[in-house]
């Protein structure tokens, strides 16, 4: 895992307890995610999930309450290993409580040079379409009581 990898950094106007919860709560993947059939934040944990016509399949690796998850991300059907990370931190500010996101997503490299759904191009669109649109809008444009854990 040598190439650069794909990094798209983003603030929430929102604390950092609700932004992990949206990144570790499966009630919350629903909204803003992808459909994920179980989620249980340890390491250990294996997940599947379908983006488009594509399965993929992950693992968790690492995990810090409210600071870091990370896991593995590979399609079972094509060779390649990567590792998806969603570091947290959590900014000062006079009008309210700020979080900093960064995901890292490494190792995109080893999947199939020849598909296009591979490049680099279109791991960057559809991470800042997750990150900057999907996710942003589940955190700040939801109201208190659509926030809430199911």
């Amino acid at each position: 895992m040598s190439a650069k990898p794909v990094e798209i950094i983003e603030i929430f106007d929102t604390s950092i307890d609700k932004v992990w919860t949206a990144l570790t709560t499966k009630s919350a993947f629903d909204k803003w995610y992808f459909d994920i059939e179980t989620f249980v934040p340890e390491v250990g944990f294996d997940f599947e999930f379908y983006g488009g016509s594509y399965l993929h399949h992950c693992k968790i690796v690492e995990i810090e309450p409210t600071k870091k998850l990370v896991y593995t991300w590979k399609y079972p059907v094509y060779e390649g290993n990567s590792i998806v990370t969603f570091r947290l931190e959590e900014l000062t500010d006079e009008i309210g409580p700020q979080t900093k996101l960064t995901l890292i997503h490494e190792g995109i490299e080893t999947f199939p040079p020849d598909d296009k759904n591979f490049s680099r191009e279109s791991f960057e669109a559809g991470w800042t379409e997750i990150i900057r649109i999907s996710l942003k809008n589940y955190l700040e444009g939801n109201s208190e009581e659509d926030s809430k854990v199911e």
